[in-house]
């Protein structure tokens, strides 16, 4: 989050900034949840969801500058925020987070 917040400010700031320091602080955030988003983990996939909301904000700064390269961010992630929560949603089960049938009762 830093690192975006860091690139919304230098772009505003600096204006002749070299496109690949734009670029690693742009991709670094996104390889935090990388390891979890591999081995499919519904957790990572729903915290996820909400760093796409940050890429959602650097595409709507883009807007007045480049519309066409904004398009393409707030396509891409709106298509990255719907799977995420579509995948956490509708993903089964790990055996670890199903819960325990609770013991019965007998009323006396």
């Amino acid at each position: 989050m830093i690192t975006l917040i860091l690139g919304i400010i230098l772009k505003k700031f600096y204006i002749n900034m070299p496109e690949g320091v734009l670029l690693i602080t742009l991709v670094v955030p996104l390889l935090f949840p990388l390891r979890g988003l591999l081995q499919a983990k519904r957790y990572t996939h729903a915290w996820g969801s909400f760093l796409s909301c940050w890429y959602l904000v650097i595409g709507v700064d883009v807007w007045v500058e480049n519309p066409a390269l904004s398009a393409t961010i707030l396509l891409c992630t709106t298509i990255w925020f719907t799977g995420m929560v579509l995948f956490a949603r509708f993903s089964p089960l790990d055996w670890k987070e199903i819960p325990k049938p609770r013991a019965k009762t007998k009323n006396k």
